[in-house]
């Protein structure tokens, strides 16, 4: 056999045990639901209510509707290889696995193992339904997003030698390094610039991101967020800027953002999500 049908070979492999994965995980995540009590329907009058008395969050963020064939279609797909970046409570990640089906997410955050745990109350139960799955998740802490090939777990092996399909890093910010908004910019702008450059990074001739593959930032609207101009930091990186379009929540139900400093009582406001 040649050793380009040896390589076609190997993909479809891999593709037969993706979808073997993918099926197994929504029929564990079915069977957990299964077994949740349903909460009665809301009444006629309760759903009218809730239509009319719209929250100031939704108020002050409110936007023309958007038709169903209008909405951006779900960048991850189910048989990809995702790779999440600074995650923070890991519930994006909980959301792509049990709701998208995608069989191939590995979950990384800045954060180490204690400090998540200590910062959002709400990981450990993730983490044991996400580690309770066959395959479990794969769950990587204390992860320099600026240095992803220098962490050999991430890297690709023998049964991803093509790179990762996905590579995504939802909200980045560094925190409240400082309350100057040039200082902030800059060092957001240096979190970015730190990021593109490792997701192009290759060893031992193999890409971290394959060819074709998908790099995805997610940012707020507004200041100080399109101060960092990231598009034009993606092209000086050698990234090709292809598409840009509002993220929809709703289509990542129980994924919830929250601060880099963690979940603070009072001290968190949903206004400006874009």
């Amino acid at each position: 056999m040649s050793k380009t049908k040896t390589k076609r070979a190997r993909r479809e492999l891999k593709r037969d045990a993706s979808r073997k994965i993918a099926n197994h995980q929504k029929a564990a995540v079915a069977a957990a639901k299964s077994l949740q009590k349903p909460s009665a329907p809301p009444s006629k009058k309760q759903k009218q209510k809730q239509t009319n008395d719209p929250s100031p969050t939704a108020a002050a963020t409110a936007k023309p509707h958007v038709q169903a064939s209008q909405r951006h279609q779900v960048p991850f797909g189910t048989y990809d290889h995702i790779l999440l970046v600074g995650e923070g409570d890991f519930s994006f990640t909980k959301s792509l696995v049990t709701e998208h089906a995608c069989a191939n997410v590995t979950a990384t955050s800045f954060d180490t193992d204690e400090q998540v745990r200590t910062k959002y109350p709400t990981f450990a139960q993730i983490y044991d339904e996400l580690s309770a799955l066959t395959p479990p998740v794969p769950f990587h802490h204390g992860i320099d997003a600026t240095k992803l090939g220098s962490f050999k777990t991430l890297r690709s092996a023998e049964e991803r030698e093509e790179g990762w399909d996905t590579i995504a890093f939802m909200f980045p910010h560094t925190g409240g390094l400082s309350t100057d908004v040039n200082r902030q910019v800059r060092a957001n702008q240096a979190l970015l610039v730190g990021f593109f450059n490792s997701c192009l990074c290759s060893h031992k001739s193999r890409s971290f991101l394959r060819e074709g593959g998908k790099v995805l930032v997610c940012l707020f609207e507004g200041e100080p967020y399109t101060l960092w101009n990231v598009r034009d930091l993606a092209r000086h990186a050698g990234l090709k800027v292809v598409e840009s379009y509002k993220f929809e929540w709703e289509d990542y139900p129980g994924y919830a953002h929250v601060r880099t400093l963690g979940a603070i009582e009072g001290g968190w406001g949903m206004e400006g999500r874009g």
